[in-house]
């Protein structure tokens, strides 16, 4: 059995007011009556609240790590990552047409939904910044090593078709970098700490 850290579980202490927050917003999004949209734009919606919420319990849920990668500027790239795709609404150019809308709306409700059972199948080995805690084989993750990152980036490609691109493509490349770092971050991190996943990361496919 690994030691596990012993420290306070800085990131659960931080993030789950903030996903709480976001629970709450799609539940009040969803009951805005004033507010029209299309079936696709619901669908996006309660797959995002399912999201946040298992986030939550997960986060709740979860124990000690055996290993996390403290230094600063990994923490600061995993922070952006997680967060930079609420910057794409805010810099896009607007006035999406229909067509681009409607794939926009698809391209989250599918990403997001495939998104959330990568945090089923990842269950409490969830983290923003690298950690180490358990192997993750089942679901999604049986075929590849981060589908979580895979599909949260379909997500944003969806968010740039509804915000109409602009600025907003220069945050979604930004991301894909800030993931596929994130991604080797975590593979040599848990090379080090987890029995079997080095053989898992050689009959898996990853970004690497």
């Amino acid at each position: 059995m690994e030691p596990r850290d012993r420290r306070p579980d800085v990131g659960r202490l931080m993030l789950v007011p903030v996903f709480i927050g976001l629970v709450v917003f799609n539940v009040s999004h969803l009951l805005d009556r004033d507010a029209h949209r299309s079936a696709l734009e619901v669908g996006g919606t309660v797959a995002a609240l399912a999201f946040y919420t298992v986030l939550v319990v997960m986060y709740l849920r979860r124990g000690a790590a055996s290993g996390t990668d403290r230094r600063p500027a990994v923490w600061l790239a995993a922070g952006a990552a997680t967060f930079s795709p609420f910057l794409i609404p805010l810099l896009g150019s607007g006035g999406a047409h229909t067509t681009a809308a409607g794939m926009g709306s698809a391209l989250v409700l599918v990403g997001v939904a495939l998104s959330t059972w990568s945090l089923l199948s990842l269950r409490t080995n969830i983290s923003v910044v690298p950690q180490a805690r358990e192997l993750s084989t089942s679901g999604p993750y049986r075929w590849f090593r981060h589908p979580l990152y895979v599909f949260e980036y379909v997500a944003a490609i969806g968010l740039v078709l509804l915000s109409g691109g602009g600025l907003a493509w220069l945050v979604f490349l930004g991301l894909g970098v800030l993931q596929v770092l994130r991604a080797r971050w975590e593979e040599k991190l848990l090379r080090e700490e987890l029995p079997g996943y080095a053989a898992y990361a050689a009959r898996t496919p990853g970004f690497s």
